[in-house]
């Protein structure tokens, strides 16, 4: 298995997205499912409402 950055993952630097807390994934959309059940789209990772409000 590689260390090598992904080519097609897109620079943090440049990205208009905020990135996930947890993978640093790109956040296009979060859903909530309750007042305390969050997740990021496209990772899934979940999401406490501290992480939502920070985006």
């Amino acid at each position: 298995m590689s260390n090598a950055p992904d080519p097609a993952a897109p620079d943090p630097e440049n990205c208009p997205f905020p990135l996930c807390p947890f993978c640093e994934t790109p956040v296009v959309s979060v859903t909530s499912t309750g007042p305390h059940t969050h997740s990021a789209s496209p990772c899934g990772c979940g999401l406490t409402l501290a992480d939502v409000q920070e985006m």
